[in-house]
């Protein structure tokens, strides 16, 4: 009997690790940013911080996932107002497919956040990530690092899923975590339902049913509110009209928008502006 040998061909493939640490940021921490050429994630346990990556400044809550592309400068600090508990992860990786991860920040869908848990608890038993550098403590459990890699590259591999919309099969797939996964890659574009089942491959009724079960909203709330906070951001860059934020997150005249930020929030975009800015 003859077998046929199918030969494996990695989406994503960790080919070191460089660093892994874990941060309490106090409100007023200042750091000065670094570039360097490998990838750094971060993922925000609990609080919030400020971030830099590139030209962007981010603020990032509980449950958001960051990704810094090599040799792109950023930083993570303090917001002034929070502490903050960071994981970070750097490494290197070759796949074409990470390119999708540029410059990226998102809301981790709940059911993956198992995956940052499981490397989390792995890092913690293998190494000390209060230093510097990569420091194997003495009694490391074997495979450790091994485990850290799948653990990393699957879930790597199940973002970029959602990201793309090539999902897995009906069993297995993870429909609110893919659905909030392809919000927030809209927030700077328009969303309808028709277009987010047609690129889930489910009816409405059973794409709005399973997101209200995880999120307590429904997907249109999800989405505006998604684009009211990268509104918010926005704002607090002197440089930017409120015609240009309006524009860059598509809505249809400044004067809509104008109207839905007011409507959420109980001011307008310029009163909002004026309350942040210093």
């Amino acid at each position: 009997m003859s077998y046929r040998h199918q030969k494996s061909v990695p989406l994503v493939r960790i080919r070191d690790l460089i660093t892994i640490h874990y941060y309490e940021i106090d409100p007023d921490y200042r750091f000065q940013g670094e570039t360097h050429p490998f990838w750094e994630m971060v993922y925000v346990d609990d609080g919030a911080i400020h971030a830099r990556n590139g030209d962007s400044d981010w603020q990032a809550l509980a449950g958001e996932l960051l990704f810094h592309a090599p040799d792109t400068f950023h930083f993570a600090e303090g917001d002034g107002a929070h502490f903050g508990h960071i994981f970070i992860i750097s490494f290197t990786s070759y796949s074409p497919a990470m390119e999708q991860f540029r410059d990226l920040k998102i809301i981790l869908p709940q059911k993956m956040r198992t995956l940052i848990s499981g490397i989390m608890h792995e890092a913690s038993a293998c190494y000390d990530m209060e230093v510097d550098g990569l420091y194997p403590l003495p009694n490391a459990p074997k495979g450790g690092d091994q485990l850290i890699r799948i653990y990393l590259e699957q879930l790597l591999i199940m973002l970029y899923r959602g990201l793309t919309g090539h999902t897995a099969t009906p069993q297995v797939q993870n429909l609110p975590g893919e659905m909030i996964l392809y919000l927030n890659s809209r927030i700077y574009g328009t969303l309808s339902i028709p277009e987010l089942c047609s690129r889930m491959h489910y009816g409405k009724t059973h794409l709005s049913r399973l997101f209200r079960e995880e999120t307590g909203q429904s997907i249109m709330q999800y989405y505006r509110q998604l684009k009211l906070n990268e509104a918010k951001r926005l704002l607090k860059e002197p440089e930017r009209t409120v015609a240009e934020v309006a524009a860059l997150l598509c809505y249809d005249t400044p004067q809509y928008f104008s109207r839905v930020f007011k409507e959420a929030t109980g001011l307008t975009p310029g009163e909002y502006r004026v309350a942040v800015l210093p």
